[in-house]
């Protein structure tokens, strides 16, 4: 919990729902406006916004007190204190749900994966977007610098295939993945989205928005790395060839049941 309070204080500075992130949840989710869905791990709510911006009743579920009193309010939208392995909610009472980056975060997928299967009417949809780093591009410069953090924050995390198969054996539903290689001008400033800019990583409201930067002697230890090669001119004498790309591979994708 103290990581979620304290990146949630100034979390809306860098982490705004991009547009077309927002597009691939409604398509995936394929439900009239005015179905009830579920946010969970919401953090202070920009993509619950937008759904209910389109007429959706949302229900933000998010454990961080700072992130749920910054949270973003509409008529359309529901905040809830609770996490993913016990929501607070009855049985089958939620049309879909959604999940944006923060499956890693959970402390326990088996049974978050059974409560959404016993919140989600019959027929409903769940809509995962997260990410396995073992399917980057090989060589991709951000293991070089962040090696040692992202092993800890997001390697815990099962491969997807793995991670497809406990869904789909929690739900007892088949589950499709569909890859999202990133653009490079998100307006969701997670951690891979610098991918062709190093220096967002240097940047401090872009560290205290994402949870890998937000804790830690080994972060200085990266970012110190990395921005004297930036000022040396190592950084784009091996990696510049990443910066006339549009979209890259950074092992994101969605799971949908």
């Amino acid at each position: 919990m103290p990581i979620y309070n304290q990146i949630g204080k100034t979390y809306n500075t860098t982490r705004k729902a991009d547009p077309r992130i927002t597009q691939m949840i409604l398509q995936q989710l394929k439900l009239e406006p005015s179905a009830t869905i579920l946010d969970i791990g919401a953090g202070t709510g920009n993509y619950s916004y937008e759904l209910s911006k389109e007429g959706y009743r949302v229900i933000a579920l998010e454990p961080s007190e700072i992130m749920r009193n910054q949270g973003r309010q509409h008529r359309n939208l529901t905040w809830k204190e609770g996490t993913a392995e016990e929501i607070p909610l009855e049985d089958a009472s939620i049309d879909g749900i959604i999940c944006t980056l923060a499956s890693h975060h959970f402390h326990d997928l088996s049974v978050s994966f059974q409560e959404m299967r016993r919140v989600l009417k019959e027929g409903g949809k769940i809509v995962i977007f997260t990410l396995d780093p073992r399917l980057c591009e090989e060589e991709c410069w951000l293991f070089d610098y962040f090696g040692p953090v992202l092993d800890g924050a997001y390697r815990i995390h099962p491969p997807v295939k793995e991670l497809s198969q406990l869904l789909e054996k929690q739900t007892e539903r088949p589950v499709t993945m569909v890859p999202f290689p990133l653009p490079y001008d998100l307006t969701d400033q997670f951690f891979f989205t610098g991918w062709r800019t190093p220096e967002l990583y240097l940047d401090r409201d872009f560290q205290r928005g994402t949870s890998p930067l937000a804790k830690g002697e080994e972060v200085n230890q990266c970012l110190e790395h990395l921005q004297r090669d930036l000022e040396n001119g190592y950084w784009h004498d091996k990696y510049q060839q990443v910066i006339h790309l549009n979209e890259y591979e950074c092992g994101h994708f969605f799971l949908v049941v």
